[in-house]
């Protein structure tokens, strides 16, 4: 049986959430906090409710969540897609049919490259891509942990859509939530990604807290080696940067984010897949379409590959 929702207004939509791991939970939370209706979707099934909770210099902020299985989900309007990567296409598939035409769909995703598909089999709906800055880690399935209050932008995968975009970031937008329109949201997302290929990998390997690597000789010599090959793959794709731009952005996101564990620390961690191959794979990919060799981001890409899962 299908779960009705709350009918859309103009100022509350009603969202539904994929994917409530970290920045899933904490979007969820935040959205709740601004009154908006919003149900989870279970990878599973489920049992009707979920309560999320989130650990912040001010205490702790609880609330309970409607639930539903993808199966039993009704007509979606809005969906924030929080999933990891390579799990995108799997947990997507089965929400196609439910998407109503012209439904708004939100990526808040690490990595780049799980747009296209999305854009090939729903070309009707209103496309959004974000990047956020936000350092959260969960303590448990339903316990999160904020280690850093950061920044979120959202941009249109589509120039149509930019108006729609705009008008998102503006809901959102409060004082303890700073969510903002980018026009340019392409470059915003490439220097996220940027930041990802030099921080993620890295914690996995040294199985260490993203400001640990800050202490690292080592580790801040490959994060500078990573910058240059992202910097000269962003200049190929027609994006002005350069490596001191993005090393500099590496080090202030680590230092922000210090008691942060990375997602692909916690994967590894766990005996997880990792996001990688849509992390330093995707400049990989990018690279290899304009002739560039990036040794570092392929000998990171292989270390994770083969680190042993415990």
């Amino acid at each position: 049986m299908k779960t009705p929702i709350a009918p859309d207004t103009p100022e509350k939509p009603s969202w539904h959430v994929l994917g409530a791991g970290a920045i899933g939970g904490l979007w969820a939370l935040r959205m709740a906090r601004l009154a908006m209706p919003v149900t989870l979707l279970a990878h599973g099934s489920s049992t009707g409710t979920r309560t999320l909770s989130i650990e912040e210099k001010n205490g702790i902020f609880s609330h309970r969540f409607p639930e539903v299985s993808a199966a039993d989900s009704a007509v979606i309007t809005h969906l924030l897609v929080c999933t990891k990567a390579q799990l995108t296409v799997s947990a997507m598939t089965p929400l196609l049919a439910q998407l109503q035409k012209g439904a708004t769909v939100l990526l808040l995703q690490n990595g780049m490259g799980q747009e296209d598909w999305l854009q090939q089999e729903r070309p009707d709906i209103c496309l959004l891509t974000g990047s956020s800055t936000d350092g959260v880690w969960r303590r448990d399935r339903d316990h999160l942990v904020q280690a850093g209050l950061g920044e979120t932008f959202i941009g249109a995968a589509r120039s149509g859509d930019e108006a729609a975009a705009r008008a998102l970031a503006a809901s959102l937008q409060d004082k303890h939530w700073p969510v903002h329109f980018d026009a340019d949201i392409r470059q915003r997302r490439w220097l996220k990604l940027a930041m990802n290929c030099a921080i993620n990998p890295l914690t996995a390997i040294y199985r260490c807290k993203n400001g640990e690597l800050l202490e690292k000789p080592e580790a801040l010599a490959t994060m500078l080696t990573v910058c240059a090959e992202v910097a000269e793959v962003m200049n190929a794709e027609g994006m002005a940067t350069d490596t001191e731009t993005l090393f500099k952005a590496v080090c202030a996101a680590a230092e922000k984010t210090a008691a942060n564990i990375s997602s692909m620390h916690a994967d590894v961690a766990a005996g997880r897949e990792t996001e990688i191959t849509f992390i330093n794979g995707y400049v990989l990919a990018r690279a290899a379409a304009h002739g560039i060799a990036v040794p570092t981001n392929q000998s990171l890409l292989n270390s994770i590959s083969s680190l042993p899962r415990h």
